[in-house]
């Protein structure tokens, strides 16, 4: 008798894939929610916001992460750069800057482990993986939260002042699937309950994760062939959803530029 768990083993003795969720997303095809009463041009327009607006918030979020990036990695430059410059007399002296250097990378990266740890395990990874995932339907734990979020922005950023051997193009596009779907429950704005299903989501969660993929290039078109690339297997992209996303990417890659040339 094979043993219980073993992955080799099929079917698996455990059921724990009957633990497992899929996306619903033919619920927003059932007959109760197409015929319901509707205003077609307001909803259209809605819909174009909140892809505008999804732009602009995942804009300002990468303009963020570099604002915090440059500013720490510039001053343990500078305070590095003092204490080699300060030091030349004893062997003590050279070794001080090599000390700060070393502890203040180590501590920017153990507090990126923790954040993932302990707070935002979602977090973990590029996050490319789980939105392939996700746009096929697999209901991945925590790929989508505000944890994530804070962890994925944070951890990142320290992660990369830490000279860690890491980049933020995988993240940027997490950080951009997350605000996809958070852009659609602000308390503040047009009106996106319509948009609050899976179906709509998932859309908005491709142009989330083009538009991250966006800023961090500096290329609206990739990032749109890019999530087109990445979602491919499932059947849900149409010409329209691609204008849509190629607006967020525009729109993201503009406001970092603005931003990072009014700093």
């Amino acid at each position: 008798m094979p043993s219980v768990g073993k992955t080799f083993v099929f079917p698996r003795q455990d059921n724990i894939y009957e633990h497992k969720e899929s996306i619903p997303y033919d619920e927003a095809q059932c007959k109760v929610w197409v015929d319901r009463p509707r205003q077609r041009q307001k909803e259209h327009i809605a819909e174009w916001t909140a892809y505008m607006l999804l732009g602009l918030c995942i804009g300002i979020t990468a303009f963020f992460m570099v604002t915090i990036e440059e500013f720490l990695s510039e001053n343990i430059a500078d305070i590095t750069q003092d204490l080699i410059t300060k030091g030349r007399s004893s062997i003590e002296d050279n070794v001080t800057p090599w000390l700060f250097f070393a502890g203040m990378s180590s501590i920017c990266a153990i507090i990126s482990g923790l954040m993932t740890t302990y707070y935002g395990p979602g977090a973990s990874g590029s996050g490319v993986a789980e939105y392939i995932g996700y746009c096929n339907g697999v209901n991945y734990p925590d790929f989508i939260s505000i944890p994530t979020l804070i962890t994925k922005v944070f951890g990142v950023t320290l992660a990369v002042v830490g000279r860690l051997c890491i980049g933020k193009e995988g993240p940027l596009a997490h950080i951009g699937a997350v605000w996809g779907v958070l852009v659609l429950y602000l308390p503040f704005g047009p009106d996106f309950k319509f948009l609050q299903n899976d179906e709509k989501r998932r859309c908005f969660t491709a142009a989330g994760c083009s538009a991250g993929v966006s800023v961090a290039f500096g290329a609206p078109i990739g990032g749109t062939l890019f999530s087109y690339e990445m979602s491919r297997p499932n059947t849900f992209w149409r010409f329209s959803v691609i204008w849509k996303v190629f607006a967020s990417c525009s729109i993201a890659t503009f406001t970092l530029a603005l931003l990072s040339n009014i700093k």
